[in-house]
């Protein structure tokens, strides 16, 4: 993926939290104080639902139609007839609307609707990355961390967060990272530590990173990963990955001794959502 800044300087906005439909104040029409709001496919503006769709969208690269159909769906401000999904002519009359204000390009591309923000979208919703174009030998990856993603963000804690790869590229230059992490909340109790001329300092917030998986990788690459120094806060490295490769991962790690706990999962099932097979099949 491109060596990329995620925030415009002195900006450190949070990831759109996608844990379920946003709620809001009643509409001011009348009839008691209906808390009607506007739905999907009715062009009111630029919403903040938008704004969380778009950001999420942005973080992830680009997204499939099925992710697209549970994103939109757990932001959806009524009841989808799939409960977690929007259907595919809502998901159609949102895309419109965001096409015809030159927000997304959308493609078919092995079979399946993908869709990217542009550059307009990027700026107005504050995030500081190029935008991407298709590549299809990465599409794979990318559908399949966005998948990840939506399987694990509703189980953050409260006050964590999810970091996407191009928010970490941010930190950390040209230094390798994670395809993502997860980023646990503050811990307020413990007690500072010392800096370099004994002022306090409190300690960063821990993090899990996120590695997903679809291939093998050579033995020589992942001992060189997995015995890597690493800064106390990462606490461990999950992998996802398909069964093949999930493995042959727990089998290297049975012959190479990390210096940091690794733990090896399946890949993630989400309703409404498929993994792309290498070779363009779902």
């Amino acid at each position: 993926m491109p060596e990329e800044g995620f925030y415009r300087a002195g900006r450190t906005h949070p990831g759109p939290q996608v844990h379920g439909p946003r709620t809001g104040p009643p509409s001011g029409g009348t009839g008691g104080g209906s808390s009607r709001r506007p739905r999907w496919d009715t062009d009111a503006g630029i919403t903040d639902r938008d704004v969380a769709a778009l950001r999420w969208l942005g973080q992830q690269y680009a997204a499939r139609s099925d992710v697209l159909r549970v994103l939109l769906g757990r932001l959806s401000p009524g009841s989808p007839r799939v409960a977690g999904q929007l259907g595919d002519a809502t998901l159609r009359d949102v895309l419109d609307r965001w096409e015809d204000r030159g927000l997304v390009a959308r493609d078919c591309l092995l079979g399946h609707l993908w869709v990217a923000p542009t550059v307009k979208a990027l700026r107005l919703v504050g995030l500081d990355v190029r935008a991407w174009s298709f590549v299809i030998p990465q599409l794979a990856h990318v559908h399949a961390v966005g998948v990840v993603r939506l399987a694990l963000e509703p189980s953050i804690p409260a006050g964590g967060r999810w970091l996407s790869e191009r928010e970490l590229r941010r930190e950390a230059g040209k230094s390798h990272v994670p395809d993502a992490a997860i980023q646990l909340p503050d811990a307020p109790d413990l007690e500072a530590g010392a800096g370099l001329y004994g002022e306090d300092v409190d300690a960063l917030p821990k993090r899990i990173a996120v590695e997903v998986e679809l291939t093998r990788k050579g033995a020589a690459r992942l001992r060189e990963a997995w015995t890597r120094p690493r800064h106390g806060r990462w606490q461990r490295t999950a992998y996802y990955a398909p069964p093949e490769v999930a493995g042959y991962l727990t089998g290297q790690l049975a012959r190479i001794r990390p210096r940091h706990p690794i733990q090896v999962h399946p890949l993630p099932d989400v309703p409404g959502t498929s993994y792309l097979r290498l070779g363009g099949a779902s």
